[in-house]
């Protein structure tokens, strides 16, 4: 890689690892046993500011503990698989000098058994920031304090994620987006289409090479 060393600020689920199907499998397998009405994969799409605010947007007024425990006796089990090709590409572009940081929704509960089971690099990542580490969550530009904190201060950034939230707190921060179609919003729906984006990816694995082909080429010294 040629490229000059950057920050890179990645979404999680959906972006570097697959999540939503497994997501939904649980979400509707769960609401069966504990008498919850299924919700459709189009319901699952939505997500709110936390998980217990999309539970509670999705069954308004009901007793969701049946629901949390019984998540919790199944939910490890169900691994999120990574986006092929993004573990090798993540420690290449850590080698070449860029920092990588993470920023999601999830919360750090199985934060990290979701990245060791997806095999992704945890020692590659200069910071990882689940929701609770946040002083405000996507799509407030906010999201992103933490990283400034680490860093120093405020940094020229590129942030990649699959979601209309992503951009938007992305573009309301000052920084670069690159979209990635490997979400929800892009299988059942138009993401990113009309959105102010800076490259579009079919998923994360292409990165490096966008990332190459931004790069200005040699200069010859000579006039055309």
């Amino acid at each position: 890689m040629n490229h000059a060393p950057r920050d890179l600020i990645f979404d999680l689920d959906d972006t570097l690892i697959h999540s939503f199907e497994s997501y939904v499998k649980l979400h509707q397998s769960i609401a069966k046993d504990v008498g919850l009405s299924i919700p459709s994969r189009e319901t699952l799409v939505t997500y709110g500011p936390t998980w217990r605010a999309t539970l509670e947007r999705i069954w308004p007024g009901a007793d969701l503990q049946p629901f949390f425990d019984r998540f919790e006796q199944v939910a490890d089990d169900i691994p999120y698989p990574s986006v092929t090709g993004v573990p090798e590409m993540l420690r290449r572009l850590h080698s070449a000098g860029h920092r990588l940081w993470i920023v999601t929704k999830r919360s750090r509960l199985r934060l990290q058994l979701r990245m060791v089971q997806a095999a992704l690099p945890l020692d590659c990542f200069s910071g990882i920031f689940p929701v609770e580490d946040q002083p405000h969550a996507k799509p407030d530009p906010r999201c992103f304090e933490p990283v400034w904190q680490a860093a120093g201060g405020r940094v020229p950034a590129l942030y990649i994620g699959d979601r209309r939230e992503d951009q938007e707190a992305a573009k309301a921060a000052g920084l670069s987006f690159v979209a990635v179609k490997t979400g929800p919003e892009a299988t059942m729906g138009d993401f990113p289409d009309g959105l102010e984006v800076d490259g579009v990816l079919s998923d994360a694995s292409e990165l490096e090479r966008w990332l190459v082909s931004r790069e200005p080429g040699p200069t010859t010294g000579e006039h055309p």
